[in-house]
């Protein structure tokens, strides 16, 4: 039987190819949507199937501004195959948008069908952003809220017994538009929890619903820390609180109550889990002799864990200040002379030593301080402040000379013109004399020269007399010239003296009731 089947399901498919090798094209018509809103775009396409030609316009006509889009074309190698045509139009107002094809298409075999088809897109205004952040149901598994929900009411609350370690609080939004946060499975601690399901609405608009959940403590041990003398609750269980590093689960009995609590050999601490009236979870350090409890703080840097403790002593070149570490205020030093330096003292958890740190505000990281480099720093800086003093003093020193100098210097320049002008005026007025003596000699002596040239010789006057007396008026003349040439070299050297030699001829001569000419003329005048 079978192979009868076989038989004649491959006879069939014989008989069927050649339909199949002949198909005619067929074809769809469809919009990207149905609706659109206006100012955005809708696209109307055709899909044809086995052609190999085609001949196709497709128009969109009413709530646009109009869009006609015509194909004419074939497959590259005339074989059928499938194709997608398309017209986009944008919707300008409220309406309808009406799509149209026509034409033909054909396929390999020649076959050819005739194509008409229509589409309508509705367009409608653009809708308005939904503002609801309501929730439209809101509970907490197998409890019941209190007070019964409301997507009015904003505060909830529920009581658990101690035995419940974890709740789930379920939650559904009114609006599709908006977004829901909140909902989930969590944990619970002894005390208070709280919870918060927050609504976003598509305008960007938020609602808070809260929900408190109080774990049932029949005996709560309430305590004061030292720091803030705040109110905590002891926490009787602990098994979701993680322990803090370097501690190891103990127990310690307070009030007859076995409190679950951590102990580290190295700090040698003994911490308990405390929450405060919002609910949050603290470690505080408890005291047994003492009976006092303090809050407990961890800040890891560069693989060190500290607990910050207060300033036992203000070392010099610091002062005390409070600033925000792990956004808790922390006691501890300032620098006087740079206030990012900032010290706290500090346990390392590791080791149980107790050190200053520096703490860097910027990455929150600490260096432990060294007091040898700070006092090295402050030595240094008073090297250079007394460098700079020294320095200081000299170049001021420097210019107070300079000061001076050109104070005596403007002052010997005022006091000059009332006796050395007065000299030197003289002795420029006397070689411009001697110089003017010398050129008239001179002219004198050419001219005599060449006169006897001229002249007639006279009879009765013997040659060797003539002789004698142009050989005395010759040395004449050169005397002439080396009084004048000696005149002028101590006149040359009278100007070369010094200011001080000056001042010293010039004192003399006003001291004498008479003024000797020093060129020496002979002639003596009365002193004015």
């Amino acid at each position: 039987m079978k192979k009868i089947k076989y038989l004649g399901i491959t006879f069939l498919s014989f008989l069927l190819l050649p339909l199949m090798a002949h198909a005619a094209p067929t074809y769809s018509f469809y919009a990207s949507s149905n609706y659109v809103t206006t100012g955005s775009n809708v696209t109307a396409t055709l899909r044809l199937n086995n052609v190999a030609s085609w001949q196709i316009t497709i128009t969109g006509n009413g709530a646009t501004g109009g869009c006609t889009k015509s194909y004419a074309d074939a497959t590259g190698d005339a074989k059928n195959s499938t194709q997608y045509l398309s017209v986009t139009c944008k919707a300008t107002n409220v309406g309808q948008i009406g799509f149209t094809v026509s034409g033909n298409a054909t396929s390999a075999d020649g076959s050819t069908v005739n194509i008409s088809s229509s589409k309508a897109v509705v367009v409608q205004a653009p809708r308005e952003k939904d503002s609801n952040n309501y929730l439209k149901s809101l509970s907490v598994k197998d409890y019941t809220l209190t007070p019964e929900f409301n997507k009015e009411t904003l505060e909830y609350s529920i009581t658990v017994p101690n035995t419940v370690n974890k709740i789930t609080i379920e939650a559904e939004k009114e609006s599709n538009y908006a977004t829901l946060e909140g909902p989930g499975e969590f944990e619970v601690n002894e005390g208070m929890n709280t919870f918060e399901v927050k609504v976003m609405s598509e305008t960007g608009t938020e609602r808070i619903y809260t929900v408190k959940v109080n774990v049932e403590d029949e005996n709560p041990i309430e305590i004061n820390v030292t720091e803030n003398n705040s109110k905590y609750t002891i926490m009787k269980n602990v098994k979701n609180v993680e322990a803090p590093a370097t501690y190891l689960p103990t127990s310690v009995k307070i009030k007859d109550f076995d409190i679950p609590a951590f102990y580290s050999e190295t700090s040698k601490y003994t911490l308990i889990g405390v929450k405060d009236s919002k609910g949050e979870i603290h470690f505080a350090i408890y005291d047994k002799d003492q009976n006092e409890f303090t809050l407990y703080n961890e800040n890891k840097s560069n693989q060190m864990l500290l607990y910050i403790k207060s300033i036992p002593e203000v070392i010099n070149g610091f002062e005390k200040d409070n600033i925000t570490i792990n956004e808790e205020k922390r006691e501890c030093l300032v620098s006087t002379m740079d206030k990012n330096i900032i010290l706290v003292y500090a346990m390392n958890i590791v080791d149980g030593e107790d050190s200053y740190y520096y703490y860097d505000k910027l990455d929150g990281t600490y260096l432990k301080y060294n007091d040898a480099i700070t006092q090295n720093l402050e030595q240094e800086l008073e090297k250079y402040k007394n460098v700079i003093l020294i320095f200081g003093g000299v170049l001021i020193l420097f210019f107070l000379i300079i000061i001076i100098l050109l104070f005596k210097k403007t002052k010997k320049k005022e006091r000059r013109p009332k006796e050395e002008i007065k000299i030197e005026k003289k002795l420029e007025e006397k070689r411009e004399e001697v110089v003017d003596t010398k050129n008239k000699k001179d002219k004198k002596q050419k001219k005599e020269q060449k006169e006897p040239l001229k002249q007639e010789e006279p009879k009765e006057a013997p040659k060797e007399e003539s002789k004698k007396k142009k050989d005395k008026t010759k040395e004449d003349a050169l005397e002439q010239v080396n009084n004048a040439a000696q005149i002028i070299e101590e006149f040359e050297k009278t100007r070369e003296l010094s200011k001080k030699e000056l001042k010293s001829i010039a004192e003399q001569v006003a001291d004498d009731e008479t003024m000797f000419d020093i060129l020496g003329d002979g002639k003596k005048k009365k002193k004015k």
